[in-house]
């Protein structure tokens, strides 16, 4: 993530919808990816932007006073951002908790789509959507006894429980993970809907096959022996994770969702003044930079007395696969 500042100059961040040293109304531009301050109304929906962005017209996303801090072009009517767009199911809000927990989802699905933004990967309300849905287990009127989270058919659905922060990590626990975080499991399976978009051409699937394994394989079968037999022993010499190696598509998902995690984490460094300016992901070093940083931060939540903040190992093999992602990709992408 950039560093973002407000008309005023002070320092603001991705979720702020206010500035605390000016007062200035603040909102999240997705088609610039800055943070725009607003100062001047025209009228009861339409807001100017101040300083050098003055002739830039906006509208407050629908879903402001409940969580959303990102905007719409001055023409655009439709109410709600692209985000709040996305998606088409949410919790039962009379419940209050869930308010809570819905709002943390989206704030996760918005990190999510600077993300793919960022990349400029195609971002369309019409073929990519998110349901947020619950079970029995945390809302005794639903019928469905477990909600699994996953993609299919570019429909993203995430159990409303792994919004909740004992939820998550007793299944954490349970499944003996060491992460296990709102944004992995929604960067995980965006790559499930991005294999199709990336890899489109004979050239990457055979190469993506090579690297990954066949993506046609039998998948409930894979699975099934996964959670039968537990990965292969020397799984950590080919795999980020355990899971990765259940399935070719998981891996694909697995080293996916890292690729976002390193592009995030390099940006961040890079524009917050702790890495040198060459440490972004354009550099051939990227994942040796990338290991670095991991490093430090590792140490930096043990002084802290917390968990690792990134638990993994990146070898050879999977370093293959994520310089692989990065060029199909294409990213850094051209100048405009």
């Amino acid at each position: 993530m950039r560093d973002f500042h407000c008309a005023c100059g002070a320092r603001v961040f991705f979720e702020n919808s206010g500035c605390l040293a000016c007062g200035r109304q603040l909102g999240f531009d997705p088609q610039s990816l800055t943070i725009k301050a607003l100062d001047q109304v025209e009228g009861p929906h339409v807001w100017r932007a101040a300083g050098a962005d003055e002739h830039a017209a906006f509208r407050l996303c629908a879903n402001r006073v409940k969580h959303c801090n990102w905007l719409l072009p001055g023409t655009d009517e439709r109410g709600f951002c692209l985000s709040c767009r996305l998606t088409h199911t949410i919790p039962d809000l009379s419940m209050f908790r869930n308010n809570v927990l819905w709002a943390r989802l989206e704030v996760a699905k918005r990190r999510l789509l600077y993300n793919l933004l960022s990349l400029r990967l195609p971002v369309h309300s019409g073929s990519l959507q998110f349901e947020f849905l619950e079970d029995s287990r945390t809302n005794p009127l639903m019928r469905e006894m477990q909600v699994y989270t996953g993609h299919r058919d570019g429909v993203i659905t995430i159990n409303v429980a792994e919004a909740d922060d004992v939820s998550r990590e007793a299944i954490r626990e349970a499944m003996g993970e060491p992460y296990r975080t709102l944004l992995g499991h929604l960067r995980h399976e965006s790559g499930h809907y991005y294999w199709k978009i990336v890899i489109n051409s004979d050239t990457a699937r055979t190469e993506s096959r090579q690297l990954f394994g066949d993506e046609r394989a039998d998948y409930q079968q894979a699975l099934q022996r996964y959670y039968d037999n537990g990965p292969p022993a020397d799984w950590a010499e080919h795999f980020i994770t355990p899971y990765a190696s259940s399935h070719p598509q998981e891996d694909w998902a697995e080293c996916w969702s890292h690729f976002l995690h390193i592009v995030d984490g390099l940006e961040t460094g890079r524009t917050g003044g702790w890495l040198p300016p060459d440490a972004g992901i354009e550099s051939e070093a990227w994942l040796d930079h990338w290991s670095e940083t991991t490093i430090q931060l590792n140490e930096m939540n043990r002084g802290l007395g917390l968990r690792n903040a990134y638990p993994f190992t990146l070898t050879p093999g999977t370093r293959r696969k994520l310089e692989f992602i990065r060029r199909q990709v294409g990213y850094p992408p051209a100048p405009h």
